[in-house]
């Protein structure tokens, strides 16, 4: 089943972006911070979207699966 990640931790570097490509069901990356060129290199040659720069403000009433 594929998922969105959503990342609130700030900017996204290439150790990261490995990972989540790893997992192989995200399909859409979303981040309040930025996402390194080389991390927007690997999320496109593993077909994931990504939006970057949100404001915290637009997740506010985003709840956490329990």
């Amino acid at each position: 089943m594929p998922y969105i990640e959503v990342k609130t931790i700030g900017n996204i570097y290439k150790g990261l972006a490995k990972s989540i490509a790893s997992k192989g069901t995200i399909k859409v990356v979303l981040t309040t911070g930025k996402i390194s060129d080389t991390a927007k290199r690997i999320f496109e040659e593993n077909n994931i979207e990504w939006v970057e720069n949100i404001p915290e403000s637009e997740f506010s009433n985003i709840k956490e699966e329990s």
